[in-house]
């Protein structure tokens, strides 16, 4: 049989191996690619990977990841503890609802006047909280305003401005709300100023800002135009007499100085954006403001609110395109129109500020530093991950936090007290930060988190605000560390694939392997959730795992094409040796094929006897046809009984059963064999006759005992074949028919294991020269029930004379063995004849065993 390269267990194993690491590149690189150009949060809106084919896929697989990452979020929230660090005062139905009942003015409908707005936040502050933090809009002035800005006589009215005054009791105990937008809005309407009165002149721009504000507050603009003693400060007017007004309200004794507005003068101006802008902005070391959400549209405070006792903090809490929020962006960046960057912090982050006591930010190794008192982990763009105290939101207003308290409490304090009585309500806040925010149906104040799809703002902004102050968050493994997990997952499902596939053979065994692959993803997926419960770290759990499977998947069916192919050619090549059945369950399990192993075995070995004269008389056409035909013949028979040829040596056939197909009948099958062939050759004695001008017998040796099976020989040719004592001394008793006069001689082993089915006569007890060990040869008879009498009393008559001469009568085994020669013409009866001769005249020593000592292997 001609030996392929490629089936040699080595070179296949090779072949394979080269097909699942291609493999497994082309899908970690490609997966990895999708994990690696993840795109910024800053930059979902506007950009795509730097390979554009990637655009799509990757906000597949991204809207995959976010899944499991809401999965591991819950599941590290079940696990935490809810802060009450941070208090949620929540302006709740409940507390709308009460409040249009109450019999106290100014409350029956909301908004309500910022006034008790003020008044509420100073009640919070004398009651023990350290921080307010106003998460409500201001962007509009109050209802209760002056229609006309700027009269004399309208403060005490001016809602807008108690609000300021209330606030500036308790200086820098308060954060205003602000929000943006990536979209560019639409500037608004505005009243055109022709003329412009000057109010006074400041040092420095720093020191003008109170002016500023005041201006802004009776909503004009102003303008900050340099001068010879610093920085002059103007405002818009529309006439000379408001100018005049103007500046009798500003304080300004000597006659102002009115002028007509220059269209070079826009370049000085400064709105209240510009304002809001210079108090909110921060400074921060080691960032890159390029690389943060640029803001183009900032919803702020009116003027009249904009003061140094407050600080401003962003509430903006932009969701992920699935529409769920899972990061905090602490910081933004806004671009002026002299195109300078400003940094704008986080409502959380201008908290925390205040606790550190701190302007002093810095940002190195993926965190964000709050002074040396907090740090927060912090990606390039800004955002970062909300580390949840909760697996689900909670009652009531709380989110993820340990409380929430509802507004009306707070609000009956401050009357109570308002009114000259003790605060009707404890609320056990001292030192405690407070988030104020609407969170009643009509604001429509809530967003969908990991913990639940109506998660308060509040809340979440309470809760980002805890993983400050705490100092701990999650973070997102580098984009290099997903890419590497990636890779090796691929390279992983390639290994465990090509493990289980030198054993795929049946439906079971794909479910097994199926759950293989499974048990490896899970293991993989609970390490991802153990280092992000237990770790904070977020590492890519989709990409991986696809590059897994699908590496898994292809790598399976390309080794089962290569099987499969495989299986073709061992049925077509080995089909010419074996029966078609024998070759259909080789191919079930083709790592018998190769693999060497130990297995009990019966070799079967077959020669021609007078080979070498006909060999010497027949022409080599003549003689090769001949040969063929009764090599044609054994094979025939060896593939009819689940044999396998192992080899043809001339005119010798060796054959062997159990191997590759396992069988307890090996025995059985090789001595039926022997039967067959011996029948089928005297019946071809009168055709040989005929046709070659010679009759031809055959001699046959079985043994059945432990051999070495598997593939042998070198890298280039190999063939599964048997090695061990059986092989030769199979050989060995074929040549030994020649001495007794036999056609089939068996070992020991065969006569035991066949016992049940055939039948056997001893024939001898010898030891081969140089060992220690004997063993008996048995002659194969026939098969049960089909020996016929004449038979059975040579048997019978052969057993007698045996045990006569193994029990040293020799006489009587004498008589015996010539009468079984005389009646039955036995050729093994005459070799007992001459033994016996020898030792009547000679006595075998005291230690005689009747085992006698032969040549051989």
């Amino acid at each position: 049989m001609r030996s392929l390269p490629i089936y040699s267990t080595g070179l296949r194993f090779l072949q394979r191996l080269g097909y699942s690491l291609l493999q497994a590149t082309l899908f970690g690189v490609i997966l990895g690619l999708l994990v690696y150009y993840r795109v910024p949060r800053a930059r979902l809106s506007e950009e795509a990977p730097p390979l554009a084919l990637l655009a799509r896929p990757a906000s597949w697989l991204q809207a995959a990841e976010n899944v499991t990452y809401d999965w591991r979020a819950r599941s590290l929230g079940a696990r935490g503890s809810r802060s009450d660090r941070v208090v949620v005062v929540a302006l709740d139905d409940e507390t709308l609802a009460e409040a249009r009942q109450d019999e106290h003015a100014g409350i029956d409908s909301y908004p309500w006047s910022r006034e008790i707005l003020g008044g509420l936040t100073k009640r919070l502050l004398d009651e023990g909280a350290e921080l307010v933090l106003l998460d409500l809009p201001f962007t509009e002035r109050s209802p209760r305003a002056p229609l006309l800005p700027g009269a004399p006589g309208q403060e005490e009215r001016d809602d807008d401005r108690v609000f300021r005054s209330l606030l500036d009791e308790v200086p820098r105990k308060s954060v205003l709300a602000f929000s943006w937008s990536a979209d560019r809005g639409v500037p608004p309407g505005s009243r055109l100023w022709p003329y412009r009165v000057r109010l006074g002149t400041s040092p420095t721009e720093a020191e003008a800002r109170g002016r500023v504000q005041k201006i802004l507050a009776d909503q004009r603009p102003a303008f900050l135009l340099p001068g010879k003693d610093g920085v002059e400060v103007w405002a818009g007017v529309a006439s000379e007499q408001e100018g005049q007004r103007v500046a009798l309200a500003q304080g300004v004794r000597e006659p102002p100085r009115i002028q007509e507005r220059r269209i070079s003068d826009d370049v000085y101006r400064v709105g209240p954006l510009e304002l809001f802008i210079s108090l909110a902005e921060v400074k921060v070391e080691g960032l890159d403001a390029s690389q943060l959400a640029e803001v183009r549209q900032v919803e702020h405070p009116v003027a009249p609110l904009l003061g140094a006792a407050s600080l401003y903090g962003a509430i903006t809490l932009p969701a992920d395109p699935d529409g769920v929020v899972r990061a905090v962006p602490h910081l933004v960046s806004y671009r002026s129109r002299d195109g300078n960057r400003h940094v704008l912090p986080s409502m959380p982050l201008v908290a925390a500020m205040l606790q550190a006591n701190t302007r002093e930010l810095r940002y190195a190794d993926g965190r964000l530093y709050v002074g040396e008192r907090f740090s927060l982990p912090m990606d390039e763009s800004g955002y970062s991950l909300i580390r949840w105290d909760a697996a689900e939101v909670g009652r009531g207003s709380r989110g993820s936090v340990a409380r929430a308290i509802p507004a009306w409490n707070v609000l009956l304090n401050f009357f109570a007290v308002s009114e000259g009585v003790p605060p009707r309500a404890a609320h056990d806040i001292d030192g405690r930060l407070i988030v104020f925010s609407n969170t009643s149906r009509r604001a429509m104040n809530f967003l969908h988190t990991p913990i639940g799809e109506h998660t308060p703002t509040g809340a979440v902004l309470a809760q980002s605000l805890v993983n400050l102050l705490q100092s701990e968050s999650l973070s997102r493994a580098t984009r290099r560390w997903d890419l590497g997990l990636t890779l090796g997952m691929a390279l992983l499902g390639a290994f465990v694939a090509l493990t289980v596939n030198r054993g795929l053979r049946s439906s079971g065994d794909a479910f097994l392997y199926l759950f293989v692959m499974a048990a490896v993803g899970v293991g993989y997926a609970v390490g991802a959730w153990y280092v992000f419960v237990h770790r904070l770290l977020w590492v890519a759990m989709v990409g991986p795992l696809l590059a897994m499977g699908l590496t898994f998947l292809f790598t399976i069916v390309q080794a089962s094409r290569s099987e499969q192919q495989l299986r073709h050619f061992i049925t077509d090549v080995l089909g010419r040796y074996v029966s078609p059945e024998v070759a259909r369950l080789v191919t079930r399990d083709l790592r018998q094929l190769t693999r060497p192993e130990l297995r009990e075995v019966t070799v079967f070995f077959c020669d021609l006897d007078g080979f070498s004269r006909l060999s010497g008389e027949l022409p080599p056409e003549r003689l090769v046809q001949f040969l063929n035909e009764y090599l044609t013949e054994v094979t025939d028979v060896v593939r009819a009984t689940r044999g396998q040829v192992d080899k043809y040596m001339g005119d010798a056939v060796m054959a062997f059963w159990g191997a590759p197909v396992r069988t307890e009948r090996h025995a059985h099958h090789a001595c039926e064999a022997a039967l067959v062939v011996r029948s089928t050759l005297l019946a071809r004695q009168e055709y040989w006759t005929k046709t070659y001008g010679h009759a031809v017998q055959c001699r046959i040796g079985i043994d059945s005992g432990e051999v070495l099976v598997g593939g042998m020989g070198s890298a280039l040719e190999s063939k599964y074949s048997v090695l061990g004592r059986s092989v030769k001394f199979s050989m060995y008793l074929e040549g030994l028919n020649r001495g007794y006069g036999t056609f089939v001689l068996v070992g020991d082993g065969v006569a035991r294991l066949a016992q049940d089915g055939y039948v056997f006569r001893e024939v001898d007890r010898v030891r081969p020269k140089g060992r220690t060990e004997s063993t008996r040869l048995h002659e194969l008879v026939g098969r049960k029930g089909e020996v016929q009498a004449a038979a059975q009393a040579h048997l019978s008559l052969h057993e007698q004379a045996l045990t006569a001469y193994h029990e040293r009568r020799f006489d009587e085994a004498l008589a015996l063995f010539t009468r079984s020669v005389e009646e039955f013409q036995d050729p093994v009866a005459r070799v007992y004849i001459e033994r016996c001769r020898v030792f009547a005249q000679k006595r075998p020593a005291e230690d005689w065993d009747g085992v006698f000592v032969l040549e051989g292997p």
